[in-house]
């Protein structure tokens, strides 16, 4: 699908599967899920492809702020982990860089819109992960997590969208 005449529906249904498919089933979906990421990247410009591994790096960045501020916790007994937080999680940040830069950042384009559906579909989406993962995701700080989530992720949806213009190839 052109890019610049529609929507990405691929980008929007990948992305919604992965979500689910990673917080349902954790580490077992990790060869797929990075299949798929894997084919997304490869359709995308050099640019775009530099702009989902910052957007990884600065997510993972922040969670691991977040997990070390005792905002996040992550179950203990993961085998495998990588900035104290387990592999699963890494690769939904991987999977959101994709979609941010595939089809979110389009959405993104007013600060006051981003920080709005920054500020409700970042938490909701920790919240409902945490609650279909199996206790996998937990947050110790109970109201304290939920605030600081709302205005981390207002900031993010913003710098998202306001950033589009790095990576977006001029028509």
């Amino acid at each position: 699908m052109n890019q610049a005449t529609g929507f990405n529906w691929r980008a929007l249904i990948g992305f919604q599967l992965c979500w689910f498919a990673l917080v349902f089933n954790q580490n077992l979906v990790l060869l797929p899920v990075g299949i798929y990421w894997l084919y997304g990247c490869w359709r995308l410009t050099a640019r775009q492809r530099l702009a989902v591994l910052l957007i990884s790096a600065a997510g993972l960045a922040i969670d691991a702020l977040l997990t070390h501020s005792n905002i996040l916790q992550f179950r203990t007994e993961e085998a495998f982990s990588l900035l104290g937080m387990p592999l699963w999680f890494v690769a939904l940040w991987a999977i959101f860089a994709l979609a941010a830069v595939e089809f979110m950042a389009r959405v993104l384009t007013s600060p006051w819109v981003a920080a709005a559906l920054g500020a409700s579909g970042g938490p909701l989406s920790y919240y409902s992960g945490a609650a279909l993962s199996g206790g996998a995701l937990q947050f110790p700080s109970g109201i304290w997590s939920a605030i600081c989530l709302i205005l981390v992720w207002a900031c993010i949806a913003v710098l998202l969208g306001q950033s589009r213009r790095l990576y977006v190839e001029a028509a």
